[in-house]
This record gives C-alpha cells, sequence and structure tokens, in this order.
C-alpha cells in the first residue's frame, strides 16, 4: 500500500478532528445545531466546529461565522496546513476570539449551560468536568481582555485567582463583550440583584429579602446588606427593620420571612442598577479596579513593611474578660517583625515599642502593659488615643519617604495596622478595612505642640491626595487585602463570613462613614487595617489567648505580602515563638 500524499495526511487529520463519533479525551464537544460543535480544548482553549456549506470555498466559511473578510488565516492556522478546497461533511474549527457576536453566544451556552443572564452581568459556573479556571482566560473569555482579570476579582471579592469546578463568579454588565451585554435583561425589568428584590411605593422605597435556613435578622441583612459591624450599632439597625416588619420575635422567624429594608440603609453595591448612589459606586469602582501590583520582589529584597500595633500605653483598645487588644496585637506585630526579618529581605518599620526593646513575651495569656510609644523623633508615650493615631500616620508617611529613596519606588512600601475587633458574638475572623477613595479626599493636618515638637510632622503638616492617587490606593489596598485573607483561609483561620475587606466604617443611622485616620491621611499606596479576630466571640478570644494562634497569624501575614509580590506562599519557615 503506498503512502498517503501530505494534502490526503491533512484531510485526514481534519477528519478526526472533525467527526463526532471520533472525540478525543482531551476535548469536550457539544452539538449546537446545523451539524455545528462547540469545543473546548484540555488546554481550555474554546473554538467552534463547523461544516462548510455547499460549494462554499475558506473565505466565505470564515465570514460566515465570524463577519470579518481577513479571518480566513485564523482559521487556516488553526486547522494546519490550508486545504485546497473545504470538504463537505467536515468540520473545521474557527478560534472563539474570531467568532461573530452570535456564534459566541451559542458556543458559551452549549459549553457552560448553567450560565446565566442578570441585570447587572454575566454569572458564569465553572464547568464540573474541566479543573480548575483561571481568572485570566475566564476575563479572555467574556471580556476579550485577559487584563480585566482584577476588576472581576475585586467584584466577587476574590482571594485567589483559580476558580474551582462549580463556582460561580459574575462578570459586570460595563466589562462583557457586546455579545453577553446584549443577552443581559433590561434593568427596570429584572431589578433582583444579591438575592433583594425591589419594591417602590408611596411609603417608600425599599428592598426585600427572604430570610433562607438558618439566617437571623443580625447577620443575614443587617451585617450584610447594611455595613454595620458594631454590637450596639447591630442591635439598633436589627430592632428598627423588625418593628418595621412587624416581626416581634427576632430569634424565632421562618424561613422565608419577607423583611423590608429601606434604601437609605442599604450599602451602595445592593442598590438598583439606576440608583444614582449605586451609579457613583459602580463608576469608582471601575477606577479603582485599574490598578494592579506589578512588582515583583525576590525575598521582598528592596520591600519596606511598616507594621503598626493599634492602640497601647492608656489606650488598651477593646478590653474583654480581661484581655487587653492592644497587648496582644502588640505580640502579634512583634512576630510579623521576627519572620519577616529571619526570613525575608525586607526591612521591616515598627511604629510603636513597649519599653526600651523589642522582646516577644514565651506566654499564651499575656502580661497587661501600658508602656507602649510612638517612635516618633522624638518618641509618644501613649496618653491620648486620637494623638497617637494621628503620629502613626505621619510617622508612616515620613518612613514611605525615606523607603521611596531607597529604592525609587513607592509600591515597594506596604503598611499594616494590626487590630482586634468588637463585634456581635456571633461573628468570628478577621476582617480587614481598606481606604474608600470617595472619603479620603480633602486636606487634612494637625496643629498644637505635641505635634509640632516631631520631626515627621516638620517634613509635611499637612497632606492630600489626587484622585488618581486615592483610586490607586484603593486597588491596590484591596489587592494586598485579599492577598491576605487568602493567606488567612490556607492557615485555617478563621475570616469574617459577610464582605471581609471592607472601605469604610458604618456607625449610627445617618452618621457619615469613615476611614481610620491612620490609614485614611496615610501616604503609603498599598495600606489596611487588620482585625484578626472579634475579641467579642469567646472562641476568638480564647485562640487570641495563644502563642500558636498569634505565631499562625504572623505567619499568614508574612506569607500574604509575599504572595502580593509574587512569591509562593508558604514559602518562610515556621519560626518557633520564643
Amino acid at each position: 500500500m503506498k503512502k498517503p500524499t501530505a494534502l490526503l495526511a491533512a484531510v485526514l487529520t481534519v477528519l478526526l478532528v472533525g467527526q463526532c463519533q471520533v472525540v478525543s479525551a482531551a476535548t469536550t464537544r457539544t452539538k449546537i445545531g446545523a451539524g455545528m460543535v462547540a469545543a473546548m480544548s484540555d488546554e481550555q482553549d474554546i473554538f467552534l466546529e463547523a461544516p462548510p456549506q455547499k460549494g462554499e470555498g475558506l473565505i466565505a466559511f470564515a465570514r460566515r461565522l465570524t463577519g470579518d473578510d481577513g479571518a480566513a488565516g485564523k482559521v487556516t492556522k488553526l486547522n494546519g496546513k490550508r486545504p485546497r478546497r473545504l470538504l463537505a461533511g467536515v468540520r473545521y474549527r474557527v478560534p472563539y476570539e474570531a467568532l461573530s457576536d452570535r456564534y459566541k453566544l451559542a458556543v458559551m451556552h452549549a459549553l457552560f449551560p448553567s450560565d446565566r443572564s442578570l441585570a447587572t452581568g454575566w454569572q458564569h459556573t465553572v464547568a464540573s468536568n474541566r479543573g480548575p479556571v483561571g481568572l485570566w482566560r475566564l476575563a479572555r473569555w467574556f471580556t476579550g481582555d485577559g487584563k480585566n482579570f482584577i476588576a472581576i476579582r475585586e467584584h466577587n471579592d476574590l482571594s485567589d485567582e483559580a476558580l474551582e469546578p462549580g463556582a460561580k463568579v459574575l462578570i459586570p454588565a460595563q466589562l462583557l463583550l457586546p455579545a453577553f451585554r446584549a443577552a443581559l435583561p433590561p434593568a427596570q425589568v429584572a431589578q433582583v440583584t444579591h438575592d433583594l428584590e425591589y419594591l417602590r411605593g408611596d411609603d417608600g422605597d425599599f428592598a426585600l429579602y427572604r430570610l433562607k435556613k438558618g439566617e437571623a435578622l443580625y447577620s443575614a441583612v443587617v451585617v450584610r446588606f447594611t455595613g454595620g459591624t458594631f454590637a450596639e450599632d447591630v442591635n439598633s439597625l436589627a430592632a428598627e427593620l423588625a418593628k418595621l416588619n412587624g416581626i416581634t420575635d427576632v430569634t424565632d422567624m421562618p424561613v422565608g420571612q419577607r423583611v423590608r429594608i429601606p434604601f437609605d440603609l442599604l450599602l451602595p453595591e445592593y442598590l438598583p442598577t439606576d440608583d444614582p448612589r449605586r451609579v457613583e459606586y459602580e463608576t469608582d469602582r471601575s477606577e479603582r479596579d485599574k490598578h494592579s501590583n506589578t512588582v515583583r520582589a525576590s525575598s521582598l529584597d528592596g520591600i519596606t513593611v511598616i507594621l503598626d500595633a493599634g492602640h497601647g500605653g492608656h489606650d488598651p483598645g477593646t478590653m474583654l474578660a480581661g484581655t487587653w487588644e492592644s497587648v496582644y496585637v502588640y505580640d502579634i506585630m512583634l512576630r510579623i517583625k521576627q519572620l519577616l526579618e529571619t526570613t525575608t529581605a525586607a526591612t521591616v518599620v515598627p511604629t510603636t515599642r513597649d519599653g526600651t526593646m523589642f522582646r516577644i513575651q514565651d506566654r499564651d495569656v499575656l502580661q497587661r502593659s501600658r508602656g507602649h510609644r510612638v517612635l516618633t523623633s522624638p518618641p509618644y508615650t501613649i496618653a491620648d488615643a486620637k494623638v497617637a493615631a494621628n503620629l502613626r500616620w505621619y510617622l508612616a508617611n515620613s518612613q514611605h519617604k525615606a523607603a521611596v529613596r531607597r529604592s525609587g519606588d513607592d509600591a515597594k512600601t506596604v503598611f499594616l495596622s494590626i487590630h482586634a475587633d468588637s463585634l456581635p458574638r456571633t461573628h468570628r475572623g478577621a476582617m480587614i478595612y481598606i481606604p474608600a477613595a470617595s472619603l479620603t479626599r480633602g486636606e487634612y493636618g494637625k496643629t498644637g505642640a505635641v505635634y509640632s515638637s516631631r520631626k515627621e510632622v516638620k517634613e509635611k503638616p499637612r497632606v492630600s491626595y489626587s484622585w488618581k492617587e486615592r483610586t490607586r490606593s484603593e486597588g491596590l489596598s484591596r489587592q494586598l487585602a485579599g492577598r491576605l485573607l487568602a493567606s488567612f483561609r490556607r492557615k485555617g483561620l478563621a475570616i469574617h463570613h459577610e464582605k471581609p475587606i471592607r472601605d469604610r466604617i458604618i456607625r449610627c443611622r445617618g452618621c457619615r462613614p469613615w476611614v481610620p485616620a491612620v490609614v485614611r491621611y496615610n501616604a503609603v499606596p498599598a495600606k489596611l487595617l487588620l482585625e484578626v479576630s472579634n475579641l467579642n466571640n469567646p472562641q476568638d478570644r480564647k485562640l487570641i489567648q495563644t502563642r500558636a494562634f498569634r505565631q499562625r497569624v504572623a505567619q499568614a501575614v508574612v506569607d500574604g505580602i509575599l504572595s502580593y509580590y509574587g512569591q509562593s506562599p508558604g514559602t518562610t519557615a515556621n519560626v518557633a515563638a520564643r
């Protein structure tokens, strides 16, 4: 038997690709009609396999499926050597990126039948038979640009960039390719988002939420939708909502209980898409999501980490059952400092010190102390909490300026303020506050002898930041926060179950949201306030009184910083507590 010619070999190859009964184990195929098949390779490349119509040449074939006369070259490249003519009954591959809107939509519907088009965007469910998928690839499929993975990650409050099978992720409407945006239902018709329905009437505008099994008014409604976290505020709002909805016993509510929430209580992201506050929020968010840290630093070489332990001195912070917040977060700060200095090349700058030296206590339950000082020049023995908070950001700004002189890059500095929360006792775990760009406008500075006598204040008594600087800072800070929380998860540490990354603190109804001063006026681009646990929760309070927990938190923080600068988590050694 004679060997096949090159042309025949090429045709045989196409036939192997094209026939339905000959299916590669590495490729998933789904019929979509007219002899066409949607296909995804094991490398998660997507394409359409389609037969030519009678008398159709390569250029006409490509034009019909892509709408582009110049797409024939892309089809040829995907199918190997260009055939002299297209063979009837043989399916030829067309790359997904080149397909017309009609066929893009048909292919994705076929490959991902669980996907849904919502008023706010496209909800994608990762296929259960394809393994994890990266956000970069997801961004390419649905937005046309892999760089949009940052905006998708932040919109969904994701910590990792790989999505496991079955995971759901929403691609916001404003990012979608025209094919998918056109498939979304009109916002005014589908006013259902985040499990909320919207009701407008003479008695006011309300969101309607139906309680699910095991949900309580405090956590499922108040903490989630209003942004309240402090115990007294949550209790007050829960009581207000109970009265509004005729609920007499908040401990005994049936599944499906309807809860009306006035619009003025909702966080902007939970309002209808046409609400002015929601529009402003989405606009700000799109600006923030453009920014991502691109600095990579092996072993954190050239990186400056400014570490701040909250409260201290005559300001013990939260005090519950004999546990002083200031003492325990200071110990965690020391452990982070020790890990960074012994396992990385980072420069570590603490803002406070207890006594004359940095010493980790070799005990679980720590001794109380009021000896903390802010390390300005001269140092400030903490007597006034507000003065201490302001001197911290002045000190951080001074240290950041020195770090930029050393490295030449302001992105090589990060600032972390360590705290422990006091939330309703049912809540556990870590929460992170970052600065909202919209709440950090204006000029700020302090006057008085306690400030003017400090070198760091004299360097720059007043600060203000442009809109570009503020949005960049919010974006970088959120990215750093995400890396830290991902590290907490890997270490098995508890994380607050509702919005663990927050850009503002909300107290009483009608009060203006605010950002803690230590990060609000801070010049470091990536900065955050980390609440490591909830001292009002007995389990969290018991844990923080152990060396093992505090060391695990320190290791999680260091691994999160490493991840932020492009290093693999877990590269630090487990340094035993001293």
